[in-house]
């Protein structure tokens, strides 16, 4: 009953529900320096660059190189990955840094956050690239001013993923047009 109040007071209007493409891993890049999976569905299926990547369990990374059958998922475990993110209980803001571990870590946190072992982070919505709580993981450790989080998904178990497409364009359609102008050139 709040929950239909405060959505009146707001005048909200849900978007179009998100559409999805179910993929089955077919490699792991695996090594030190790489954190990707390779899944069996790609342009053909109406994959494009972005996208969310997710299990039942939570989210797996976004799709980052797009071939006609196949796509690379860049995981979020990959040094190459940035999330944003929040403390679930406290709403506390984050980015969310692969670095090449099992445990990614969350960097700028705002200034005075209280962040605690166990503390779910679920994305933030901010940036445009994924909505708003869908589960990453949870804190596992917090010392010396670096919090490091244990993802939901186990990459080692990875075998079935949903690439889903939530219509959101935020800041993917500015990245397209930023490479699309460097190609250009």
């Amino acid at each position: 009953m709040e929950n239909q109040q405060l959505k009146g007071l707001l005048n909200f209007a849900p978007g179009a529900e998100p559409s999805y493409i179910a993929g089955r891993v077919i490699a792991d890049t695996g090594g030190a320096f790489v954190h990707s999976v390779v899944i069996n569905a790609g342009r053909r299926d109406g994959v494009t660059k972005g996208q969310a990547v997710i299990t039942g369990e939570g989210l797996v990374g976004r799709v980052h190189g797009v071939g006609n059958l196949a796509v690379r998922v860049l995981l979020i475990t990959d040094l190459n990955s940035r999330i944003p993110v929040v403390v679930e209980t406290t709403r506390a803001r984050a980015i969310l840094a692969g670095n090449n571990t099992e445990r990614p870590r969350l960097i700028h946190l705002q200034p005075g956050a209280t962040v605690r072992p166990g503390d779910r982070i679920v994305t933030s919505g901010h940036g445009g690239a994924f909505p708003p709580g869908i589960p990453v993981g949870v804190v596992a450790q917090s010392t010396d001013g670096a919090v490091m989080v244990k993802p939901y998904v186990q990459r080692d178990r990875l075998e079935f993923v949903r690439v889903v497409d939530y219509g959101l364009q935020g800041i993917l359609d500015s990245l397209s047009a930023v490479e699309g102008a460097g190609a250009a050139q």
